[in-house]
């Protein structure tokens, strides 16, 4: 993998732990699968945005 590949990779998962870090703090969804749903939800809204 190139150096790019890693930063893109690197960067999307820092928007994907932001999110969930967010999440946490303004939840009170205790399921670990709900949370997960939630916050899947949200990054692929954001990459239907981002693509659009």
């Amino acid at each position: 993998m190139y150096n790019n590949e890693k930063i893109e990779v690197a960067e999307k998962r820092i928007v994907e732990l932001k999110t969930l870090i967010n999440h946490w703090k303004t939840s009170n969804i205790s399921s670990r699968k709900s949370t997960a749903e939630f916050v899947e939800s949200i990054l692929s809204d954001r990459q239907e945005t981002k693509a659009a």
